[in-house]
Order: structure tokens, then C-alpha cells, then sequence
């Protein structure tokens, strides 16, 4: 008998699986995409990326600014196209408006101070450029189970000096009121179902295989399936444009929108300023 073949790997090509369809009128999203599309001589940063968020050879052509906070893979490999350091996304040694094409591969949701990392992301982008963004939803199985592990492996294995991780929660209305609010204007998005790959970790990588083919087995047995709109990819353009709008309350007479500042202590009504129509009013927002 021959080598048992590798986990995961495949000897012929599924035929009946393919690459997501792109319209012609589509821009790119996946990250592959985007670097396909990407003009020869483009500025590509790679925020977090680990030992790369994707093979760096593909596109030589392309000038790759690669960092992260730590490498505990190590450092992406040592390339004529690609500069790597060290570095904090709260706080970036980069000149603003520097890259065409922004790359943060679910980043956002490992660090503690989000504010200050959205701001640095989209300041690097030049406008007209682009933000590949990728996170968790915090409420699918997939972010659960993984923010569980770090609990349990914390206390339940009395790792106390663990650093949890997914320390940032997301939903689709966070992620885009984060970057409206900074100029970037969303051009593609999907809601992607999870993959498991972290679990490629070596201290997970064992389980990796049995426990995927026990969801899938749930998924064809029970119809249930724990793996469905684990992710969000955003593409998203700088525009300049910050498109977050606030609102506070709707009227129930007329439907239109408007922004309440009650005094204190707080009213028990208010007037629409678009129709006259008397609202009753709880505790402010």
C-alpha cells in the first residue's frame, strides 16, 4: 500500500466544485481576486499577515508591506518584492494614503483596541483604493466555538496567563459603520460559511479532520448545519465620503427619520419635524 494521502488533500479535482462566479459588472472581493486584479507595480499592504495572507510569488510584480505585531509561524519568506517588520496596526510607522490595496485577513477581531486600528487601515489607503476586509460574526458557531476554546484552554487548563483572543465582536451593521464613518464606501460583500481553518493550528490541526466530518455528517443527517455565515468579506473603496448617518427615532405617523437631544430630565413626547405628529418618547438613545 502506498503513503496514507494527507488530510484534506484531493487526488483529481472535484468537478462539480468551482471558484465563485464574478459578473462582469462585479468588482473583485476574494482575496485572491483582489490580487489578481491588482496593476503590475501596485502597493499592497498586508496587515497581520502572519507568514502571509496569501502566496507572495504569485504576483511579484506587486510591492508587498507585510507586518505584524508578533510571528509565531515566522515571518513571511524573504522576497526582492516584500518588505516585513514588526509592527502595532493601532499605530503604523507607514506614510497615509501609501497603498492601493489594503489586505486585513480576519485581524480586526484579535485586537483590543478596535478604534484606533480602523483609523490606521483606512488612513494607509490612498483614495480611490481598496479595503479587503474579513472578520467574524461574532453570533455564528464557528466564532463561539473558537472564543470558547480560549476560554476553556484559560481556565479550564489553567493557562492563566493566555492571551484571549477574538476580542472583538462583529456583525455586518458593525462592520460597515466602522469604515462608512471613515470614508470607505462598500463595494462588494458575502456572507461566507466557515471553513474551520484555524484549526490548521497544530494544537487543533489533530482534530481538524474528524470534527469537520462530523458537521458535515450533522449537516446531511439533521439539516443542520453549524457551518453556515461564520464570516463576512467586505471589499470596500475609499471614497472620502463618510456615509454614516445617526438616527435615534422614527415617527410612527409619517416613517421618516430624526435625531433626538432631550433635555433632562427627558420629555414623555416628541414632535416629528417632518409632519407635526406627536411621538411618545422613553428613555433617550
Amino acid at each position: 500500500m502506498g503513503a496514507a494521502r494527507a488530510e484534506g488533500a484531493v487526488s483529481t479535482p472535484t468537478p462539480w466544485a468551482r471558484k465563485p462566479e464574478r459578473g462582469p459588472d462585479q468588482p473583485p472581493l476574494f482575496l485572491r481576486e483582489l490580487i489578481a486584479a491588482a496593476p503590475s507595480g501596485a502597493r499592497v499592504l498586508d496587515a497581520g499577515c502572519g507568514p502571509g495572507s496569501w502566496p507572495y510569488p504569485e504576483r511579484t510584480d506587486l510591492r508587498i508591506t507585510a507586518f505584524d505585531v508578533k510571528f509565531p509561524p515566522g515571518p513571511p519568506p524573504r522576497a526582492a518584492h516584500v518588505a516585513a517588520f514588526r509592527g502595532d496596526l493601532a499605530w503604523l510607522p507607514l506614510r497615509a494614503e501609501s497603498f492601493d490595496l489594503t489586505v486585513c485577513h480576519y485581524v480586526l477581531e484579535h485586537v483590543e483596541a478596535l478604534a484606533p486600528c480602523c483609523d490606521e487601515l483606512a488612513r494607509v489607503t490612498r483614495p480611490g483604493g481598496t479595503l479587503y476586509l474579513a472578520v467574524p460574526r461574532s453570533a455564528s458557531f464557528d466564532d463561539r466555538l473558537y472564543r470558547f476554546a480560549g476560554l476553556f484552554a484559560k481556565y479550564a487548563l489553567l493557562k492563566l496567563g493566555k492571551r484571549l483572543e477574538h476580542q472583538q465582536r462583529f456583525d455586518l451593521q458593525k462592520s460597515l459603520d466602522l469604515f462608512y464613518a471613515r470614508g470607505m464606501t462598500l463595494e462588494a460583500y458575502a456572507c461566507v460559511p466557515a471553513g474551520f481553518s484555524w484549526m490548521n493550528d497544530p494544537r487543533t490541526k489533530p482534530w481538524q479532520g474528524g470534527f469537520t466530518r462530523v458537521l458535515a455528517w450533522i449537516h446531511r443527517a439533521l439539516g443542520l448545519d453549524l457551518a453556515r455565515d461564520a464570516n463576512f468579506v467586505l471589499a470596500l473603496r475609499k471614497t472620502g465620503t463618510r456615509g454614516v448617518r445617526r438616527v435615534s427615532h422614527v415617527c410612527r405617523a409619517c416613517g421618516e427619520h430624526a435625531v433626538l437631544d432631550p433635555p433632562a430630565p427627558s420629555p414623555t413626547a416628541w414632535t416629528c419635524p417632518w409632519c407635526g405628529a406627536e411621538n411618545p418618547l422613553g428613555r433617550p438613545r
